[in-house]
């Protein structure tokens, strides 16, 4: 009996046969005991199939086990630091714990307070879209620049037809809107032409600049070189318009992913793809390409959405 892999159905044939015929024949043809049969039989008359079941051979009571008391301390000490045993004892001493190592860890097992499990790569991610996904648009901008000198396919048209250098990249991030612009120098000059641009335009459009943050790395095109803001210079410009400027955090080298993640994507579909023949068409295409991106271009992680469709959705008006 103890091969049978449904052994609730191997005892219901058993008590069937000892029905049939007897206990000790039953006990016979399925080489078992007479008290067996004999206890299998009594349940299934009293219970049914469902007494058949194998039962519990738990203890019912436990005299050793940690009184109320003691469930209560652990459960405030958990409450107050959410470390496991272990860091208690050897953080505060023995004294600290006021049950055993396996005492503690069960009573925290059964009130349900253990250490949440960490997220996985791909929940984070998750979490993070819809950190984004909430905040209002057009607030959140992220701003760095691309070098186009080491595109393998376009490098050779660059020196061909003198064709920029560098890209200045803005990146809104509720809708991963984007806004290109494109110089022969890598500058602080050039760098703030083009927030004064953008930052002129969004007015325009209706925007309420003093809510607005664009977040940069610290290269010496976003003023980063210096100790203290240049006047007329990127970060006193933001500031003229009333907007905000906030500086990369320290230690943190995917703070600009999101304008990063563009810069791949426009070097995938875009720069390794075209062909130019002229700075004129160069800036005719690109300027195709940034309106497709934002206008018909649907992202997977905004939930195959286009940047105009979220707009349209979160803030109508603009």
């Amino acid at each position: 009996m103890n091969n049978s892999k449904d052994k609730q159905r191997f005892r219901f044939q058993m008590v069937q046969y000892a029905q049939e015929t007897s206990v000790s024949e039953a006990a016979r043809h399925f080489r078992s005991t007479r008290v067996t049969v004999r206890k299998w039989l009594c349940r299934f008359r009293e219970e049914g199939y469902p007494g058949l079941q194998e039962r519990s051979r738990a203890p019912h009571s436990c005299p050793h086990k940690s009184s109320p008391k003691v469930e209560k301390k652990v459960l405030e000490l958990r409450e107050e630091v959410p470390w496991g045993a272990e860091r208690i004892r050897h953080q505060w001493g023995e004294k600290a714990l006021p049950c055993g190592l396996s005492a503690f860890k069960r009573i925290i097992r059964e009130h349900d307070k253990q250490r949440r499990r960490r997220k996985k790569k791909g929940e984070r991610k998750n979490d993070l879209r819809e950190a984004k996904a909430g905040i209002p648009p057009m607030r959140e901008f992220r701003m760095d620049t691309k070098y186009l000198n080491d595109l393998a396919a376009y490098y050779p048209q660059m020196l061909k037809w003198g064709l920029p250098r560098f890209q200045y990249t803005l990146r809104e991030l509720p809708t991963g809107g984007q806004w290109l612009c494109y110089s022969n120098e890598l500058s602080m000059e050039y760098a703030t032409r083009t927030i004064k641009r953008f930052l002129t335009h969004l007015a325009v459009c209706g925007v309420d600049l003093s809510q607005v943050r664009v977040q940069t790395d610290w290269g010496s095109e976003y003023d980063g070189a210096a100790r203290t803001p240049k006047e007329n210079g990127f970060i006193r410009t933001i500031e003229s318009f009333g907007a905000q400027h906030r500086a990369s955090p320290p230690g943190c080298p995917n703070a600009n992913a999101d304008v990063e993640t563009v810069h791949a994507t426009i070097e995938d579909e875009f720069f390794d793809l075209e062909s130019f023949e002229s700075p004129e068409e160069f800036l005719q295409k690109v300027t195709t390409y940034q309106h497709w991106y934002n206008l018909a271009r649907k992202n997977r992680s905004k939930g195959w959405k286009t940047p105009v469709e979220i707009l349209e959705e979160k803030a109508p008006h603009l």
